[in-house]
């Protein structure tokens, strides 16, 4: 219980640390757009740029009639982002879909055109409408004159935005890294953009303290996803660098899975997470993985505690 405690305390203190710095920053992090298609890109942070950066991995899709986003990264990065599309095409952001709540995904969304329309899923509606919330959650910047830009536009398992070939499909399988992540499949494009369900190549942070996240149900989430979308290639992660391929996205899957699966066993044995942690090896068809000791404690520790 009280080491449950103490990972506890360190997550949200960490978590208020990255807060006050990116508050707190003097100098921008460069971003970088790289090239999906001829009309999906991904802007990302530039690839001298270590540790967060301007937030996560921002997808601009390049319609008939506008520009849809998915994420906007972290408060102060709205004229980057509309700078950055500019540079591709003269017209309207006319969309944002947010993966999920936190402040480096939806950062930019007050700092975006009043018209735009902004689309997540209804959990995720519900956390940015929160009285109060911690500094992950963000929804403190959709407060008093902002509350103009909280969504007005959700769903609850799938929905479909646009046609032919401007079409978008969303996707909800369940709590993963919150209550309310979207999958978001650009489908001419055969990309999909993932959100912080798939983060980087590592195991993830999951926000179980303030996002109602679980991981547990993350491996099943993912599984279901790997099940229910189809024909895609290419893969944004929420934070990697640089787009992976829809098989990578699958060894992700069972890559976190395996990691859950030891946990519940070793549960299951009347082992301690201590000594399962010390167990733990990197099964070697996913050696391009990494799984830092603490951060397979705190998943671990999670799956034991059915969190």
């Amino acid at each position: 219980m009280r080491r449950s405690l103490c990972l506890g305390i360190l997550t949200l203190t960490g978590v208020l640390l990255t807060a006050a710095t990116y508050e707190a920053r003097q100098e921008r992090a460069p971003l970088e757009v790289q090239t999906i298609t001829d009309n999906l890109y991904m802007l990302a942070n530039a690839s001298s740029v270590q540790g967060m950066g301007g937030g996560g991995n921002t997808a601009i899709w390049v319609m008939a009639d506008g520009v849809a986003l998915v994420d906007t990264k972290i408060n102060g990065y709205g004229q980057d982002i509309i700078a950055h599309v500019a540079g591709i095409t003269d017209k309207p952001i006319t969309t944002v879909i947010n993966t999920h709540t936190h402040f480096d995904h939806s950062g930019g969304n007050t700092e975006l055109p009043d018209t735009v329309d902004f689309v997540v899923h209804e959990n995720t509606r519900a956390q940015m409408a929160r009285d109060t919330c911690e500094p992950v959650t963000n929804c403190d910047a959709f407060k008093g004159e902002n509350a103009k830009y909280l969504p007005q536009t959700t769903y609850s398992d799938r929905m479909s935005l646009f046609a032919g070939p401007d079409q978008i499909d969303l996707y909800h399988f369940g709590r993963g890294h919150t209550d309310g992540d979207t999958f978001v499949v650009f489908t001419a494009a055969r990309t999909l953009h993932t959100g912080d369900m798939f983060q980087r190549k590592g195991l993830p942070f999951i926000d179980v303290a303030n996002g109602n996240g679980s991981a547990t149900e993350f491996g099943s989430t993912l599984r279901k996803a790997v099940a229910g979308i189809a024909d895609v290639d290419t893969v944004i992660p929420g934070h990697n660098p640089t787009p992976v391929t829809w098989a990578q996205f699958v060894d992700f899957s069972a890559f976190y899975n395996d990691v859950v699966s030891k946990a519940q066993n070793g549960k299951a044995a009347g082992r301690s997470v201590d000594d399962v942690v010390a167990a733990y090896r990197v099964p070697d068809e996913y050696s391009d993985f990494a799984a830092p000791e603490q951060s397979v404690r705190t998943t671990m520790q999670y799956v034991y505690e059915g969190r």
